[in-house]
């Protein structure tokens, strides 16, 4: 049985490098010139240290760094905190807890993303298993991809996921959050879209420092 637990390396110094895109929407009325402002930066998430959290269990500190362009210097802009326990992993972003995978690896398997946190439920599954993807220039032998959120109607538009490789751990993070016109469906420009967010994060590199 593969249990998964390469899909979320611990090894200290471990580090993937992303190019992230934003795109935050505000525009009220189709008549009324909105702001789609869209935002490109790199982003580094390198495993730093580990340590016994309050639950007397292992825990990893996660260093983010941030730069503009790939000639600027790398700045340290946050600190997130990950755990890998035997049934799942955890990851801690901006204070809260979410339970990213769910361990041994299963096809069938589902859990709420935030169990561990006060926000709505987010009903999480394996989208498809141990896939080769080409991102970029990479190649990955074994990807895994979750799915988070599901949710389109007449005026909604949610959805959102996560690809992991074998090895490497998150390689891919998508989610778009979006109010739209009854009309967005066989017209989706920006013009129909009333309000929300989309980002893109996308592995660059990776490797242990």
């Amino acid at each position: 049985m593969n249990l998964g637990y390469e899909y979320f390396p611990v090894e200290l110094g471990s580090f993937v490098e992303y190019r992230v895109d934003s795109i935050w929407h505000d525009q009220p009325a189709a008549a009324i010139d909105g702001i789609h402002d869209t935002l490109s930066y790199f982003l580094k998430e390198v495993i730093e240290s580990e340590f016994i959290d309050a639950e007397d269990e292992m825990s990893l500190r996660v260093e983010r760094y941030k730069r503009s362009t790939e000639a600027e210097e790398w700045r340290l802009v946050d600190i997130w905190f990950a755990k890998r326990r035997s049934s799942n992993a955890e990851k801690v972003e901006e204070n809260v807890r979410y339970v990213k995978l769910a361990f041994p690896l299963n096809q069938a398997a589902s859990w709420d993303l935030n169990a561990l946190n006060a926000k709505e439920e987010w009903q999480t599954k394996y989208d498809s298993l141990f896939l080769e993807r080409t991102i970029g220039e990479n190649l990955f032998e074994r990807t895994i991809m979750t799915v988070h959120r599901e949710n389109k109607n007449l005026i909604d538009d949610e959805f959102a996921y996560e690809l992991y490789a074998e090895g490497v751990g998150l390689i891919i993070r998508y989610e778009r959050d979006l109010e739209t016109q009854l009309n967005f469906d066989i017209d989706p420009v920006a013009s129909n879209i009333r309000s929300g967010h989309e980002f893109y994060w996308e592995v660059i590199d990776y490797g242990v420092e």
